[in-house]
């Protein structure tokens, strides 16, 4: 590998969220946040670097040709997507940036958002914290996985001033990557009830099982008025702190729209941000294919290992990203008494509750770490199950 995965970084005292206060300084081994252990990409580096050494830090000038350019030609190598310059606006990150931007842009308040639990937390306090109300439809759970309800999201899609049905695709925290069969009836729903779809696509980069990955893009007409599209590069090359994102809105008037709160708000974007996106989207594609490896030996040998020693608990091989959804009912605990076990492991991992109200039970687990750290966690937890007698 021209990257090494397995270079230990100790992220305590850095003013990491994940190491700092999900970890508490260290004392408890961070498997939750979904951020990765890994350091960007060299080239990442070195251009960051450049601009360090120039040394003025003045207002920028948003390069704008440059930025949609290396957008265009990552989903052109890596999706078979042509975008074009003025499908493509700047966000200041996902959640705190486009979601809110969106929302502000196509709702008004009181107006409906549907979103489908179990899922990525911060879309219902996004939503709610801007006044809206989040309208579940939630999947349906049998036999380890999770498909969707459609006669209920239908129900849903229709319900008086509903004007959003956000999609995460890939899923998080669930690791299913929905298919163009199940894309396409959220689609034709959508399109009946005239309900925008926003897509949540941050973890298409890492796909796994030899699955195709289907964008909403490839199923936008021209001018398509009922989809629109969010992206970064935060998860797969480690950037989240440089709230540097996108959104692709093929049709003008809603893209007229979302660049109006934008210059409404007087938003501004991270010099060192955006030149991370250009340098990881033109330089990197080696990056994520040594990532996605790395990442599938973390997942079989976490899964191998939990199937052996932790037989209570019960996980699928997730189709994206690198976050493991463990069910562990067998366990015979609550909620609360779910992740005290973990911590008393000394591990850290997201509660399974605030992703979806049934699913308390349930942790999110996020295995991009190095081997030897996995491993550390893995035995801990497996020397407390025994101290517990399950």
């Amino acid at each position: 590998m021209i990257h090494s995965f397995d270079e230990m970084m100790n992220r305590t005292g850095t003013d990491s969220d994940k190491w700092d206060n999900e970890g508490k300084g260290g004392t408890l081994i961070p498997l939750g946040i979904a951020d990765t252990d890994y350091k960007a990409p060299r080239e990442v580096l070195d251009a960051l670097r450049k601009k360090v050494d120039f040394g003025v830090f003045g207002y920028g000038y948003f390069p704008h040709a440059r930025f949609t350019d290396a957008i265009n030609g990552w989903y052109s190598r890596h999706h078979k997507i042509n975008i074009r310059k003025n499908e493509i606006s700047f966000a200041p990150g996902l959640m705190t940036g486009a979601l809110w931007m969106f929302l502000d842009a196509y709702t008004n308040s009181g107006d409906k958002v549907v979103i489908q639990p179990p899922v990525y937390a911060t879309f219902k306090r996004v939503i709610e914290n801007f006044n809206r109300k989040a309208v579940e439809n939630p999947l349906l759970y049998q036999n380890g996985r999770y498909d969707i309800d459609f006669a209920d999201l239908e129900n849903k899609l229709k319900m008086q001033d509903v004007k959003i049905l956000l999609v995460c695709n890939p899923a998080n925290p669930i690791g299913r990557v929905w298919t163009k069969e199940e894309m396409t009836r959220m689609v034709n729903l959508c399109r009946k009830y005239n309900v925008i779809i926003i897509s949540d696509e941050i973890h298409s980069d890492m796909i796994h099982k030899g699955l195709p990955f289907t964008s909403f893009l490839e199923l936008c007409e021209e001018e398509d008025p009922n989809i629109v599209v969010m992206n970064s590069p935060s998860k797969t090359f480690n950037l989240a702190s440089f709230f540097s994102a996108y959104v692709i809105v093929k049709n003008k008037k809603l893209k007229n729209a979302f660049d109006d709160i934008y210059v409404k708000y007087h938003f501004d974007y991270n010099y060192f941000g955006v030149e991370a996106l250009i340098t990881a989207y033109n330089q990197c594609d080696y990056y994520v294919d040594e990532l996605n490896e790395y990442l599938r030996d973390n997942i079989e040998f976490a899964i191998e290992f939990i199937d052996q020693h932790l037989p209570k608990l019960k996980v699928q091989y997730p189709e994206s990203s690198y976050l493991l959804w463990i069910d562990c009912k067998e366990l015979g605990l609550d909620s609360e008494g779910v992740i005290k076990f973990f911590e008393d492991s000394g591990v850290r991992v997201n509660a399974g509750i605030t992703y979806g109200k049934d699913s308390g039970q349930f942790v999110r687990v996020n295995i991009a770490c190095t081997r030897s750290l996995l491993e550390r966690a893995l035995k801990q937890i497996s020397e407390n199950y025994g101290q517990c007698g399950f």
